[in-house]
């Protein structure tokens, strides 16, 4: 069947998701002889003319020329993979949606007041996406394993397993004990419990998992001392627009 045709694109967003898959140095040189990459920012000129059989989007949906470009690749490539938070959720910049416009206007550029932008969106708000790697920046091994999945025609797996999860086999501490407000028992794993095990707390980058608890987790937190508005402004942080119905009715 020959090589699959992969391209790597980014809308608004800070390239740092693409940067991961580069990361993979050694073991990424290995692999990529199983593709052949039409477009990278980083290292290949994108060729408008190629239709391809597997793209990673990164970036969320900030702008007009965001929707004409996604829409563009999307209509050429038969898989789409959503790769980063931005893509995923919409990540931080999707938390203007959720505040008041005085609580960021002065963040903007007084350069670009007259660029139009749109609402922002995670990619899935205006084109299908078939897989996502989520997390801010995904986890370059997680990257690698798709990829190899991909290569050998099987349908990726991934993790669905609260961060806790990979917390215990890494032997964490629970920060929630010590009175930390750590988003790992609603946050979806497959990161290796990274910044946890590096002493940080975990903020919820990969997205809500599947079976969490909101109404404990809040509770919890009040008990720990923690205001309501300081539980919803994490809670919803990168949980941007995908926020499940059972969070948003515990935020209320």
């Amino acid at each position: 069947m020959g090589r699959l045709r992969i391209g790597f694109y980014g809308l608004t967003g800070c390239a740092g998701c693409q940067l991961s898959v580069i990361f993979n140095e050694d073991e990424l040189l290995d692999i990529i002889k199983l593709f052949d990459i039409r477009a990278f920012p980083f290292i290949k000129a994108s060729n408008d003319e190629e239709r391809f059989d597997l793209v990673f989007m990164e970036g969320l949906v900030a702008s007009p020329h965001d929707i004409e470009t996604l829409t563009r690749i999307r209509a050429k490539t038969k898989t789409l993979v959503a790769l980063g938070a931005c893509a995923h959720s919409g990540c931080i910049p999707a938390y203007r949606s959720f505040t008041l416009k005085e609580n960021y206007e002065h963040l903007l550029y007084s350069k670009a007041k007259d660029i139009a932008d749109v609402e922002p969106e995670p990619i899935s708000k205006h084109v299908k996406v078939d897989y996502v790697l989520p997390g801010c920046p995904p986890d370059k091994k997680e990257i690698l394993h798709f990829m190899k999945e991909i290569a050998l025609g099987k349908t990726p797996k991934f993790n669905h397993n609260p961060v806790c999860v990979e917390c215990r086999l890494n032997g964490n501490d629970c920060l929630l004990i010590h009175g930390k407000p750590c988003m790992g028992p609603i946050t979806s794993g497959g990161c290796h419990a990274v910044c946890v095990t590096g002493g940080f707390e975990c903020w919820g980058c990969r997205g809500p998992t599947g079976d969490a608890n909101y109404k404990a987790y809040i509770a919890l937190l009040k008990k720990k001392g923690y205001k309501k508005e300081f539980i919803k402004t994490r809670m919803m942080m990168f949980a941007g627009k995908i926020q499940p119905e059972e969070m948003k009715a515990c935020l209320q």
